[in-house]
């Protein structure tokens, strides 16, 4: 148990640690290449370029819940009709928002605060990135669909390869070619264009291969993805909502070197999320699988597992945080205003990645054991929490409300998952 247990959970973790170490590499390539403009223009993108992402992860993991409930009940039939919808669904789900953001993109990014020299860096960051829109809902859509195969394995090493390109190609295209934000976007591209290819040779293979009436949309087999795909789509955009909102405060209270400041801090814990997301992610098939068979020992024992290891993975990377903060600024190129920022906000943002070890773990939880209701409580509850102290905290505490924010919303998070849990055990 413990051996097939690891063998969904560490290429799951290490694939997305692969995809959190990109995420801090990118920010020390574009931080030293171009500065505090290219960072906070970064930032302020990458709203809108986290729904490509979002969209194909959030219908990704949710075709594949549906897909493991059907299977660990025996009805293999609705499970080959699941997955093959879901490659509709991201076919469809990809070039509307392709062509939302196209159409939109530049007033979209005025909203998010792209003024004077951020916004045609801005701009050109989210124009490159959309040529390969479609590729990366398919890209990171169907590495869920994969792993409920049994092939985590093959998942991590198509995720592996598209993060190791990409940050060859960050250095390539950033540092010695100079191509700037346009160069970063590209980077972005080609990675996830390998890591397409790796899923496209998977289910190229005979065993592995959906017919073509099971991609024909039926509406019963969308209708039982979406409202599970609520979920993990607002798990995976949620920092993005926080972004958005983060950096208008930063940049009314602090200026651009507080929106810097914020974008490498951003970068940070976003590793630690990513890290405890993988935990989550992995242990997804072997979830679903044992809430559709009723065999609820056997689910205890892995969500045992998947909470220590998360709580684990938070606190070490909390303390590991504060133990390097201040070689941070000197690595990402900030100015000293910038760089006294993230010194200061770094204990608040290290008991982020500490409680995210709780918070996100119990959002995949919950929604791999189809409690759609407490997933989507806890993932959009959070982004109610974060309007709701991004604007009252600092009337009160000035930029001290806004790097105290998302620490105030986890610790509220953190009590309602330890309530939702208790009442899913006296239940059970």
């Amino acid at each position: 148990m413990k051996k097939r247990y690891a063998g969904y959970i560490f290429p799951s973790m290490l694939s997305f640690l692969l995809t959190g170490i990109y995420s801090i590499v990118d920010g020390i390539f574009v931080g030293r290449a171009m500065g505090d403009p290219g960072l906070a223009a970064i930032n302020i993108a990458w709203p809108l370029v986290a729904l490509i992402i979002s969209l194909g992860t959030g219908t990704g993991m949710g075709a594949a819940v549906v897909v493991s409930l059907n299977r660990g009940a025996g009805k293999e039939e609705k499970a080959l009709r699941a997955e093959g919808n879901a490659f509709f669904l991201l076919f469809a789900g990809s070039v509307c928002l392709i062509a939302a953001l196209y159409l939109f993109g530049t007033p979209l990014l005025k909203l998010l605060g792209a003024r004077e020299n951020l916004l045609p860096l801005a701009v050109t960051y989210l124009k490159f990135i959309l040529t390969g829109g479609v590729i990366q809902v398919f890209a990171s859509g169907l590495i869920p669909l994969m792993r409920n195969h049994g092939a985590s394995f093959y998942a991590m090493c198509a995720m592996a390869l598209g993060c190791i390109s990409n940050i060859a190609l960050d250095y390539l295209f950033v540092m010695v070619l100079d191509l700037g934000m346009m160069g970063a976007a590209l980077a972005t591209v080609f990675g996830q264009v390998l890591t397409l290819i790796f899923c496209i040779a998977f289910y190229l293979k005979k065993k592995n291969r959906i017919p073509l009436s099971s991609i024909r949309p039926e509406k019963e087999t969308v209708l039982s993805i979406l409202p599970v795909a609520v979920s993990p789509f607002g798990l995976t955009y949620l920092p993005s909502v926080t972004i958005i909102f983060m950096n208008l405060q930063a940049l009314k209270y602090g200026g651009e070197e507080a929106v810097s400041a914020y974008a490498v801090l951003a970068y940070i814990i976003s590793f630690m999320e990513l890290l405890v997301q993988g935990i989550g992610d992995g242990s997804q098939p072997l979830l679903s699988l044992s809430e559709g068979r009723g065999d609820h020992k056997t689910l205890k024992t892995y969500a045992k597992w998947t909470f220590s290891l998360g709580i684990g993975f938070g606190v070490a990377g909390a303390a590991i945080f504060m133990l390097v903060r201040n070689l941070i600024p000197a690595f990402y190129g900030t100015s000293p205003e910038a760089g006294g920022y993230i010194v200061h906000a770094a204990p608040a943002f290290a008991l982020v990645m500490a409680l995210y070890g709780l918070t996100k773990p119990a959002v995949s939880y919950f929604y791999a054991t189809h409690q759609v209701i407490r997933s989507s409580l806890l993932v959009y509850g959070e982004i109610i929490l974060t309007v709701l102290f991004i604007f009252v905290l600092p009337l009160f505490m000035g930029l001290e409300g806004v790097w105290y924010t998302i620490l105030a919303v986890q610790a509220i998070l953190s009590v309602c998952c330890i309530f939702f849990l208790n009442k899913r055990r006296h239940a059970s």
